[in-house]
């Protein structure tokens, strides 16, 4: 890479599939499985098609092999090894790194329809009629138990790469189609039959506490968030079925408006010079 052009990278596991997809294609030599199978990331190059004067990278890896989730605790990072290894597949030089890693921890919290059947109020409506009512203070405490492993991770990418640009790219919004979840149920099937789909209003009330609150708890580290792409929600908030992989995961028309908000945001940065 000559002095005149900056890097970015998006390191992420599942959620990156959709960017790969759009962007890259194929990977050579059974990329996918391979990084799955033997623990080490897929590397290689990311073309957005601009910003002028970046040169992109993905980071591809299978979530368990960077070992347990890390924890901040008491203001003390507890990073796994495992973790550190793959944080060390991104260039060096990256001046700006997109995280999408992590996020699958709320999966089941946010689709399955848990017996207690709790529920709570914001700013969007009421809990519904039926559902027992939890405080606001205890759903978002509910919420931290699967939150923290994102925000842990993403401060170990903080801490990696002290001179990066660092962006949290949230997992996308539920997808308000009960229809298309109960077609697409991924490894989730088994639990939709015993307990059923949480309530779309449900979902979306805890994924915009989720979101709301990660994006806060970053920011003091200097870590920027995005938020889901507008043209892929549909006019309640929710992912719409067109642009959905499966029951959590955007699909390659996803990623292409993530793309766009990649590039934004990188142009907002200026020009090579400023690079680290």
């Amino acid at each position: 890479m000559n002095a005149s052009t900056s890097r970015f990278s998006l390191i992420g596991s599942s959620h990156l599939f959709g960017v790969i997809d759009q962007y890259v294609g194929k990977l050579p030599d059974n990329g996918f499985q391979r990084a799955w199978d033997t623990g080490v990331p897929a590397t290689g190059a990311l073309d957005l098609g601009g910003p002028p004067g970046w040169q992109g990278e993905f980071v591809l890896f299978n979530t368990p092999a960077a070992g347990p989730p890390p924890e901040v605790r008491d203001g003390m990072l507890y990073l796994p090894e495992q973790l550190g290894r793959v944080l060390g597949s991104v260039s060096a030089d990256s001046r700006c790194i997109f995280s999408l890693m992590r996020g699958h921890e709320y999966a089941v919290a946010s689709l399955v329809d848990d017996p207690a059947h709790a529920d709570f109020s914001d700013a969007h409506g009421p809990s519904l009629v039926g559902r027992r009512w939890m405080s606001r203070a205890d759903a978002l405490a509910w919420v931290r138990e699967f939150a923290d492993p994102i925000v842990a991770t993403v401060v170990a990418l903080r801490q990696h790469f002290p001179r990066s640009h660092i962006v949290q790219v949230p997992p996308p919004p539920p997808i308000e189609s009960e229809a298309h979840i109960l077609a697409h149920p991924e490894s989730f099937g088994a639990l939709f039959a015993a307990y059923g789909i949480k309530p779309f209003e449900m979902r979306l009330r805890l994924y915009r506490l989720m979101t709301a609150d990660l994006a806060a708890r970053l920011q003091p580290y200097g870590i920027a968030s995005l938020q889901p792409p507008p043209g892929a929600l549909t006019p309640a908030g929710g992912l719409h079925e067109d642009f959905a992989r499966g029951c959590l995961h955007g699909n390659h028309e996803y990623a292409r408006l993530l793309g766009e908000q990649v590039k934004a945001y990188l142009n907002t940065l200026g020009a090579a010079h400023a690079s680290v």
